[in-house]
């Protein structure tokens, strides 16, 4: 009662103000916020907290489609990395304690 009383009262109104086509929710504007925080550049940390998901991956079993393939970005990357001689020991993350 409460939530059709909003959608037909409030919401509508809103809407109309606001330019946005009539029949779009709540959970359109959520998602349209979702996909512009992403397109720009946001982690899946940041955009799950935003979203106030429970978890990250909560927010990629959603969302993932729309990060950016970057398979140019991680070859970059490795070729950067490898464009002086490589990485030397010191430069070498370790997975042991020290």
């Amino acid at each position: 009662m409460v939530y059709t009383h909003f959608m037909d009262g409030s919401w509508r109104t809103a809407c109309e103000k606001a330019g946005i086509s009539k029949g779009t929710g709540p959970h359109a504007l959520r998602h349209h916020y979702a996909s512009l925080l992403i397109k720009h550049g946001e982690s899946v940390k940041t955009v799950s907290e935003r979203l106030g998901h429970t978890n990250a991956a909560m927010t990629l079993n959603i969302y993932t489609h729309l990060w950016p393939d970057s398979e140019e970005r991680t070859r970059a990357a490795v070729d950067k990395a490898y464009a002086d001689g490589g990485p030397h020991q010191g430069d070498l993350p370790t997975t042991e304690a020290a």
